[in-house]
């Protein structure tokens, strides 16, 4: 592009059909006619064609690698910023950018490959016709001598996820849609978004999703039992995280739906959307939603293979591998697979879990992709308990147990079997609209032996304890079905964006009843709590009778940004949701029992507005109401009535270095109805904990946050989150929940000789909580963690990582709420990877 003083403008981007002095009709003349070509197996750079009688033009300064941070948005900007970034001109004519969408770029990268992954899904290809002069077309054409390749199609065309944080090294995104399924960068969305991005979960070491969440800013796990228990909780803003979401498709509330012990072998990333999600959810705590974002098929060839070492006789080994199947690219396929097999720091405590998952992904047409997989993940703790040891004594002093202690029967375990069955298909229509069909079959069950001596009250010569037993064995099955439209439209004079969509699942929970906790001619005694090693007769478990679950929910939604000013975006939206759900037993002797709960047309509006400052600073505000229907049960067995309340934030965001590093800072006031409280010591007639409802409770607090890179090979992942939580008589309650915590996470590789080493630390630091009143409260004091990673470079292909957890082993309770339950002592995890 030429300036008016005859100057050529660097870093920018063409939007006119005039260029060096060549009138072109109805676009581009052969000459310039490009194509972007694919990535190849080892390197992926882009190629320049050759005439007939010139030697092909070498791509731009080979080797040569920029931190890229550039949102997802409109192509245009996206090319600017692009052009900016790597100093390269993208030629192009208007038409062929008008309403198309970029998913942006973000890591360390070759230019070439980074403008293949921010064409991804755009239709356009590119090649270099200099060493610095980039051009784009919609179809590669032959003309005038010239030899063109065949097309190649790029990050597997609309199937490609704009939010993909494989292979960016970087610990944050570009966009993400998981607060109103409008694709918006961070910066843009008008909530509290923590994103676990997959670099970090392999830094980390992070397999499990309990442990992606207790390494997220603002959210809290506590566990006082084995996995696959009841007995692991997670909070944010003072309320449990109830809210689960895989790839945008909600998982029901009823008990075994969630995707809480998910292995992480499957996801590119996790988004935690803090505070109500009622846009998308329907129902839902206003604490936090949790989506998880599968993996999908790359377009050229790329897998890993990976051991994993660690304490308390700690294996696991996990394969990924990822490419085209046909010579065109059109299909693509992915398989991963992982087993994992440990002990614990608790005594006799064994768990092991299978994990398998593949999806193709097949350009049907140009404009439709559809995508099809399976997953399958299977879960077992055996020697488990649902509880951790009792915290006093009944003559009201406290008790002082080992971290290993366990108090779980032998027999006792923990199976959870789930199998997911997934089809997508999407469409792209003209000015850059695109239309999604999402279907899911997901089958599960569990089985869970139960038996965990906390039951009595223990006394200093080890008697007064016995068993809590009984067994919880259910089918589960889902089906869900969500159709959306995403895309732009003008209107006086200006771009805006719509998202519109409606959904639905019908959830079943089917099983038998068995005997729980009081079972006739049953002995649960423990003879003397501590010298107690699990050992104790299983009790005869003859099934009772049936009981089932049926949850329907269908709904409507909406949501739209208006850019009335460029600075200034408005998001608008709101869902109309149907929920019924309908609980029915079926003893073996006497009347059964239904129960029929509904809403219709339960209202769920979603306002926010976002102004930008500077090209770096923007502030912000949100506002939602919270309705959820509760499973939750009090002492009598009655179903507390449902949440109800407003949940407001505002705050300020930044995105520096054009978005590789994100920072924000928020404010929140929840209040609600009917929050669900734990009722210490009294069980529903079903078994399970009794829950006390609280009246005119009220959340406030504000939350810090920063993610990405700060330098080159600096990366970082961490915040402060404060949470108080009061009932209509300025109370506080949640008071087993800490109101205070800090998390951060650090690397950095290392320059120049010594390149091939990454080091690393990370802090966990939560505030004091306590449970209980009078002589038997609880108080348990603040406490801070620290972890240290490093990595080398073996070769190219093969790296070591090493993880030592809990540095200075403290000592400190997970959990106080009704039982004690230790966090893990200091614990070290080496990983062998080899990629190719």
């Amino acid at each position: 592009m030429i300036d008016g003083g005859g100057r050529r403008l660097r870093g920018q981007t063409a939007r006119v059909n005039t260029v060096w002095g060549t009138r072109l009709r109805g676009g581009w003349t052969p000459a310039l006619l490009g194509m972007l070509l694919a990535s190849t197996a080892l390197h992926g750079a882009l190629a320049a064609p050759a005439t007939t009688h010139e030697a092909p033009v070498q791509v731009a300064q080979q080797g040569r690698t920029v931190a890229f941070a550039i949102a997802a948005g409109p192509l245009p900007g996206v090319l600017a910023a692009y052009g900016q970034a790597t100093g390269f001109q993208v030629l192009y004519p208007s038409e062929i950018a008008q309403g198309v969408s970029s998913p942006g770029v973000t890591g360390t990268l070759a230019p070439q490959d980074a403008l293949i992954r921010l064409l991804a899904g755009t239709g356009l290809i590119a090649r270099f016709v200099d060493p610095d002069t980039v051009t784009l077309e919609k179809l590669p054409t032959q003309a005038g001598g010239a030899a063109v390749l065949d097309p190649v199609t790029v990050q597997g065309g609309l199937s490609s996820d704009p939010g993909r944080s494989e292979g960016t090294g970087s610990y944050t995104i570009g966009s993400t849609d998981s607060a109103t399924k409008l694709n918006l960068s961070p910066r843009e969305t008008p909530q509290s978004v923590s994103v676990m991005t997959r670099q970090r979960m392999e830094d980390q070491g992070l397999n499990e999703i309990r442990d992606v969440l207790n390494q997220t800013v603002g959210v809290t796990r506590m566990q006082r039992g084995a996995m696959g228990s009841d007995g692991d909780e997670v909070y944010a803003r003072g309320f449990p995280v109830t809210n689960y979401q895989v790839n945008g498709i909600p998982r029901s509330t009823v008990y075994g739906f969630d995707d809480s012990i998910s292995d992480m072998a499957v996801f590119d990333r996790v988004e935690v959307v803090r505070g109500a999600s009622g846009l998308l959810n329907g129902i839902g705590e206003p604490s936090a939603s949790v989506n998880l974002v599968r993996k999908r098929p790359t377009p050229t060839l790329q897998g890993y293979a990976e051991g994993q070492i660690g304490s308390w006789e700690r294996y696991r080994g996990e394969a990924d591998l990822s490419g085209p199947l046909t010579g065109n690219g059109r299909l693509r396929g992915r398989v991963v697979g992982a087993y994992q097999d440990n002990e614990s720091f608790i005594d006799r405590l064994h768990g092991r879990k299978k994990v398998l998952y593949g999806v193709l992904e097949a350009d049907v047409t140009d404009d439709t992709t559809w995508t099809v997989g399976v997953e399958y993940q299977k879960h077992r703790s055996d020697n488990a308990s649902n509880s951790g040891f009792p915290l006093f004594y009944s003559d009201g002093t406290k008790t002082d147990f080992p971290r290993s202690y366990n108090s779980g029967a032998r027999w006792a375990y923990h199976m959870h079997d789930n199998l997911t069955v997934f089809s997508e298909l999407k469409h792209r229509f003209g000015d850059g609209w695109t239309a999604t069909l999402n279907v899911e079959r997901n089958n599960r069950e569990y089985d869970s032996l139960l038996g965990f001596g906390t039951r009595g009250d223990l006394n200093r010569d080890g008697t007064g304890l016995g068993v809590w037993a009984g067994r919880w064995n259910s089918d589960l099955e889902q089906t869900s079905v969500s159709a959306d439209l995403n895309g732009g439209f003008d209107l006086f004079g200006r771009r805006h964006d719509l998202m519109a969509g409606v959904s639905g699942y019908y959830a079943k929970r089917e099983g038998l009843s068995h005997p729980l906790w009081y079972i006739p001619g049953y002995d649960p005694s423990i003879p003397n709590y501590f010298t107690w090693n699990g050992s104790i007769a299983q009790p005869t478990l003859n099934p009772t009778g049936r009981s089932q679950t049926d949850e329907r929910q269908m709904a409507a939604y909406a949501a739209t940004r208006l850019r009335p000013l460029d600075p200034l975006s408005i998001i608008l939206g709101s869902r109309i949701s149907r929920w019924e759900q309908i609980e029915k037993s079926s003893p073996n002797a006497g009347a059964g029992s239904y129960t029929k709960r509904a809403e219709n047309g339960v209202l769920t509006p979603y306002a926010g507005v976002m102004l930008d400052l500077t090209d770096i600073w923007s502030v912000y505000a949100s506002y939602t109401s919270i309705f959820k229907p509760q499973n939750y049960k009090d002492a009598s067995g009655r179903s507390l009535d449902p949440l109800d309340g407003d949940a407001y934030e505002a705050g300020v965001k930044a995105e520096f270095f054009g978005g590789a590093l994100n920072a924000s800072a928020a404010v929140f006031l929840i209040k609600q109805n009917n929050l669900g409280e734990i009722d210490p010591g009294r069980f529903a007639p079903n078994g399970t904990q009794a829950y006390r409802a609280v009246k005119g409770a009220e959340s406030k607090g504000f939350d810090l946050e920063i993610a990405g890179e700060v330098m080159a090979g600096w990366q970082v992942g961490g915040g402060y989150s404060h949470t108080s939580v009061k009932n209509a008589d300025g109370q506080r309650i949640m008071t087993y929940v800490p109101r205070d915590s800090v998390k951060l996470f650090t690397t950095y590789r290392l320059p120049g000789a010594w390149d091939r080493l990454t080091v690393g630390g990370n802090l966990r630091w939560e505030g004091d909580v306590y449970a209980g009143t009078g002589a038997e409260r609880y108080d348990r004091d603040g406490y801070a963690v620290v972890d240290l990673m490093t990595r080398y470079q073996i070769t190219e292909k093969v790296s070591a990582t090493l993880n030592v957890n809990n540095l200075f082993d403290k000592k400190y309770l997970s959990n106080i709420d009704v039982s004690g339950y230790y966090g893990e002592p200091r614990n070290v995890l080496l990983s062998l990877r080899a990629t190719w």
